[in-house]
């Protein structure tokens, strides 16, 4: 897979599109800027690879379907952090269900876990972290009590059973490094 972050022409993104189709890739994610919906489907309608989008445009799942209906992309992107939470990313698995359209999940919050774990249309994977020289993805969070997405020994991320979002908050971390208000 390859997160382009909106950083091509067209002409670019159908010349890098082919090179990941020669090479097997499983799919290409947002090439091109999100605002520009018919160079989407421009590209979507010359390309075998599945696109992956919107990502990070505003509109939840208003604009979504609007990418759907288009043909913009083969998979849609949703982030219940980013877009309104888990009613509307439920919304949105709905709509994709409804209307035959794989959704993937963006990003490794709590509340796309738990969006995951509800869909009964699962997406193929959990983005719990990209590979980056100075982010350690491992590392404990020291405002939780305990890692929010575990991996067990198969390299499966594990869904909390415990209320709510799965998290316990160390409230003694946030005691302790909670700054006063001045006056």
């Amino acid at each position: 897979m390859v997160d382009c972050h909106h950083h091509y022409t067209r002409e670019e993104a159908l010349y890098l599109g082919r090179v990941l189709e020669e090479l097997g890739f499983h799919w290409m994610e947002e090439p091109l800027n999100e605002y520009n919906i018919a160079s989407y489907v421009w590209l979507a309608n010359k390309l075998d690879i599945p696109l992956v989008g919107p990502e990070s445009i505003e509109g939840r799942m208003y604009t979504r379907v609007e990418w759907i209906l288009r043909g913009a992309t083969d998979v849609n992107r949703y982030d219940a952090e980013w877009h309104g939470g888990i009613t509307a990313a439920m919304k949105m698995v709905h709509l994709c269900e409804s209307l035959g359209v794989r959704l993937e999940i963006h990003g490794q919050h709590e509340a796309n876990l738990q969006v995951l774990g509800a869909m009964s249309i699962p997406g193929e994977y959990y983005e719990r972290g990209l590979l980056h020289p100075t982010l350690d993805y491992e590392a404990e969070t020291p405002w939780l009590a305990e890692k929010h997405d575990p991996l067990d020994r198969d390299g499966y991320v594990l869904i909390s059973q415990k209320p709510g979002m799965g998290i316990e908050i160390d409230w003694d971390f946030i005691e302790k490094n909670t700054v006063k208000p001045w006056g």
